[in-house]
């Protein structure tokens, strides 16, 4: 080094200081836990910085890249990302799924929508129009194909139509959504019911067939009285499509799901005396943490670990369900497989017997060469994890038919270096001060919500590099970057960056 450098009177940026350390920083971008854990893998750093940054029409757009219904899982989702916020090692998560409603509201408020290809694509079939029905389509249709989107019953949506209460999913954002969907072309046909067999004459109609039929048929128990028992799903279809309910003024539901749960917040809002039984413990109840204190809100009783044994009924209608202590012992076809702990016989008198213990598809659709989608190739799932999956089908027949290979959303939508996912670990939580939830009631309090976001992985150009580097060697545009020939090394910016996207490492020469 020429020492009369540093005797200069002239700019210190004259001195190449980066050449005097072995290492340097390293900006990437990472993925948050939220991202990783939500079915749909919506990019929610992204979108809300999308969204602080008063850009709300490239954030919906952004959101529906990802999910094509918002309004509707912002009102149902069980929420999977909010589980792994790592705000909630601060202090309480992030309200996503609050905030995804606001958007998804406002989606279906002011009409935005994709750009659709322009193209004039082939005709291709949807056999069911629930989420994952709705959602194939939607992108199909985005795509340029000419869709045909049947349902068998004389209303269009699926479980969402009638297997969610009102009081959980407004009828009218079904419908709205499903108008959505005639705008983007896609022509939907009801009473139209398609079955295995008439697959053939589909494929000669359309150059591809997705079958989302879900899982629409009630199982039972092998227990004896079982047929005395009404069944989950068949209460919730008649009472969504037609009003009507199963008479009895003390009703036992067993099951532990989110349609036991409706099942029973449907009857306790009627005025019954319910009581729920089902086998799980309560911190392994697969429904929704929300909707079970909703229904303890509401007054039903719920008896965990609690096995049914029996059914018993008379001529005058009065029944009773034997019950008894069990643990799970394994799952076998969906169904848990239980061990009674003790001979306890307990009796629950009773007059409403419904069994909400899982479903099956009515029919087979095996060995048809079909692209499947939905519950059909999930088992029983979330509303979410059905629409991701009816929209990987439904970009993967895209890729097919254009002769093009498909590698998922999350390798073609998500701009991330790297894939490890970020932990509260990884973040400087000495910028991150305590901020109560806020219930989201407009734009206002969602933009409030949002901002409590960690933005976990993913630079927000917040320049808390740019300020603490001694050597000025943090360049601050759209995004930082940094100045090579000055940079020693020192580790300051990575130490302060609040969201761990900074990380240290030898230098290549």
């Amino acid at each position: 080094m020429d020492i009369t450098l540093l005797r200069t009177f002239s700019s210190t940026r004259r001195i190449k200081t980066g050449t005097w350390s072995r290492l340097q920083p390293v900006f990437f971008q990472g993925v948050s836990p939220c991202m990783d854990a939500c079915p749909a893998s919506i990019d929610v750093p992204h979108l809300y910085g999308l969204f602080l940054d008063g850009q709300e029409r490239e954030a919906a757009l952004s959101l529906l890249a990802y999910n094509p219904f918002p309004s509707i899982t912002g009102r149902v989702c069980p929420h999977f990302c909010q589980e792994k916020c790592n705000r909630g090692e601060l202090d309480e998560p992030v309200g996503i799924r609050a905030v995804e409603r606001y958007l998804g509201d406002m989606i279906l408020r002011e009409g935005i929508f994709p750009p659709k290809e322009t193209f004039h694509g082939p005709p291709v079939a949807v056999v069911g129009s629930g989420p994952a029905g709705m959602a194939a389509a939607w992108y199909l249709a985005l795509d340029g194909m000419d869709v045909v989107l049947f349902e068998g019953e004389e209303v269009a949506g699926g479980m969402l139509a009638w297997g969610i209460p009102q009081f959980r999913l407004d009828r009218e954002v079904v419908r709205a959504n499903l108008r959505r969907l005639e705008e983007v072309g896609v022509t939907i046909v009801t009473s139209s019911p398609v079955g295995p067999a008439d697959l053939g004459e589909l494929k000669k109609e359309f150059k591809g067939v997705i079958v989302a039929t879900g899982l629409t048929k009630a199982r039972t128990l092998p227990v004896e009285g079982a047929h005395l028992a009404f069944k989950g799903l068949d209460l919730l279809k008649t009472y969504s499509l037609k009003g009507e309910l199963p008479p009895g003024s003390d009703a036992v539901v067993v099951g532990g799901g989110n349609v036991a749960i409706d099942v029973a917040r449907v009857l306790a809002r009627d005025g019954r005396r319910v009581t729920l039984v089902c086998v799980e413990p309560s911190d392994e109840m697969p429904a929704i943490p929300e909707e079970l204190e909703a229904a303890l809100q509401e007054g039903v009783v719920v008896r965990t670990s609690t096995g049914l044994r029996e059914i018993r009924g008379d001529a005058s209608g009065k029944k009773g369900v034997l019950v008894g202590p069990v643990r799970i012992v394994g799952e076998e076809g969906g169904l848990k497989e239980v061990e009674f702990l003790d001979e306890t016989r307990e009796e629950i008198p009773c007059d409403l017997v419904v069994l909400a213990v899982g479903q099956e598809a009515q029919e087979s659709w095996e060995g048809h060469g079909l692209d499947p989608a939905g519950d059909l190739v999930l088992g029983p799932s979330t509303v979410v994890q059905a629409m991701a999956s009816g929209r990987d089908a439904a970009l993967t027949l895209k890729a097919r038919l254009k002769g093009e290979g498909y590698r998922g959303v999350r390798e073609t939508l998500w701009q991330r270096d790297h894939r490890e996912i970020i932990t509260f670990e990884d973040l400087n939580p000495f910028y991150f001060e305590e901020i109560p939830p806020q219930e989201v009631r407009d734009g206002e309090s969602a933009l409030r919500e949002a901002r409590r976001c960690f933005s976990c992985g993913y630079c927000n150009t917040c320049g808390n590099c740019w300020i603490f580097c001694p050597d000025v060697s943090i360049i601050l545009e759209s995004k930082p970057q940094l100045d090579r020939d000055h940079c020693k090394g020192c580790g300051i910016c990575a130490t302060e960056c609040p969201r761990g996207v900074i990380y240290m490492k030898e230098k290549e020469w």
